[in-house]
């Protein structure tokens, strides 16, 4: 019988020197951020500035889950409108020929209950990329990368030439290698672990029809053109349902599934991924301007405004809680865009 490890508050460490590593890593993400905001004279976002698309669906809690899968937002059966964005990993609009990490951001909304924001929020965020890991792993290392990147940022060869001298180089440069398909035919992983309730997890997002597991066939080429991701989602949500399975990973040994590296995958032999939801698409437009402007300039998404039992769990996270909100503050305020939280499905624009 598989045993699953309860949360409590102590399952995290603080790292040593942290709070000054991650005031560090907010200075040299500020440095990289107002370096893409000048180059374009408009604010991106710190990370996954280019969207490929918005979309619209449903999410389905499981019922009869049982005990150790049915927590918090999952403990009983329910739908919730969704809204997705779809995004490159990187803080700059790069080609699509070329590969990098594929983000899934997705939203619930009408999530009653308390919130980490305190605002009155209906929301619960996830956030994936399409890599189970997490090079950046917790914060020393993401400190190194960040300031080489805020070093560097301008000069992309000289950058990999430095990121080519660490000991970890094929580590951070996995993104690099990741097969680059179709958006629709990838699974999304939460990278870093989260609290599930009683118990602590990963999440994933898997595509759960045919169609869209047959894309991953056709892999992007140097013949296609700079937004041929966009373009093959909105060509296939044109005629076709998409969706996926929300999938739970729970902890099982903290010593070999580490909540404080996301650099280290967790054994599927350990802890299987089990399907607790699932999202359905229907067939849309997802790149209408409307949408690409809701996405790009009004749309945020932040997994420690949602739900305590949910929050988002180690060092890697705990860089991101103030790098989000500084990120989203300085894009809103150079774009003079308000930031914007939908209380339904019908704030999302068509």
């Amino acid at each position: 019988m598989i045993s699953y490890v309860p949360y409590s508050d102590d399952l995290e460490v603080e790292q040593p020197d942290e709070q000054s590593k991650i005031a560090d890593i907010l200075r040299y993400l500020g440095i990289a951020h107002e370096r893409a905001i000048a180059a374009r004279r408009h604010a991106p976002g710190e990370t996954h500035a280019k969207g490929h698309g918005v979309l619209k669906g449903t999410f389905t809690v499981e019922p009869e889950l049982p005990e150790e899968l049915a927590q918090s937002l999952f403990a009983a059966p329910g739908t919730y409108p969704a809204v997705l964005r779809f995004a490159t990993e990187a803080g700059t609009l790069m080609d699509d020929r070329e590969p990098a990490a594929r983000g899934l951001a997705m939203k619930l909304i009408g999530v009653d209950g308390e919130k980490m924001a305190a605002d009155g929020r209906l929301t619960q965020d996830f956030l994936c990329n399409n890599c189970p890991i997490l090079p950046l792993a917790e914060v020393t290392t993401y400190r190194e990368i960040a300031r080489l990147r805020a070093e560097y940022g301008h000069d992309p060869a000289q950058l990999a030439a430095e990121i080519a001298k660490r000991d970890d180089a094929d580590v951070q440069t996995l993104f690099e290698r990741l097969p680059n398909i179709d958006l629709l035919a990838h699974s999304y992983y939460s990278q870093s672990a989260f609290r599930y309730g009683d118990y602590v997890c990963k999440y994933a997002l898997m595509p759960n029809t045919e169609a869209q597991r047959a894309l991953a066939a056709r892999p992007v080429t140097d013949d296609d053109r700079p937004d041929v991701l966009s373009e093959w989602l909105a060509e296939f949500l044109a005629d076709n349902d998409a969706g996926f399975d929300f999938c739970i990973q729970l902890l099982t040994d903290p010593e070999t599934m580490p909540i404080e590296d996301a650099s280290v995958e967790w054994d599927v032999g350990k802890s299987a991924w089990r399907r607790v939801g699932t999202l359905s698409l229907p067939a849309q437009n997802p790149f209408t301007p409307a949408r690409r402007a809701f996405g790009d300039e009004v749309l945020g998404f932040d997994p420690w405004a949602g739900r305590p039992d949910l929050r988002p769990l180690g060092s890697i996270n705990r860089v991101r809680k103030p790098a989000y909100r500084a990120s989203s503050r300085r894009r809103h305020e150079y774009n003079d865009r308000a930031g914007f939280e939908p209380i339904s499905i019908g704030d999302v624009p068509d």
